[in-house]
């Protein structure tokens, strides 16, 4: 990813989520995003960053988790690690559900949501950038 500014790092806990989505909100303002996209970005972040404890995890931890965003082009790219048991966002479609009771949309949203979905495994962390 070219062009990137800050990155963010937080404890994979909910109550850094507040203040993860803040400064996505605030990191999307400075590179011009519209509201609209820096919405949908937030919500990308949040369904990421929930996955990774709640499925990841398995709750709370002191983990971390990393964020990157950058602008080439006219085109927004994220860039998300965590150290969670691999897991391919890419592999998963629009359709893609999964078989719990509550929940499930969160794959299908991040799909249609983006552009495209790059996944690496490098050591022992998920790397996932996407394409807004």
């Amino acid at each position: 990813m070219t062009a990137h500014f800050t990155d963010i790092s937080v404890s994979a806990r909910y109550d850094e989520l507040p203040g993860l989505i803040a400064r996505i909100a605030e990191q999307a303002a400075g590179l011009g995003l519209a509201a609209d996209d820096s919405l949908r970005l937030q919500l990308v972040v949040e369904e990421l960053f929930t996955n990774t404890i709640a499925h990841g995890h398995q709750g709370d931890s002191e983990h971390r988790v990393s964020l990157a965003l950058g602008r080439n082009d006219g085109i927004l790219t994220l860039r998300y690690e965590d150290d969670a048991p691999p897991f391919d966002h890419s592999k998963f479609g629009q359709n893609f559900r999964l078989t719990v009771e509550v929940g499930g949309q969160g794959l299908g949203l991040i799909h249609g949501m983006s552009k495209a979905i790059r996944y690496q495994r490098s050591g022992q962390r998920n790397i996932t950038e996407i394409e807004f």
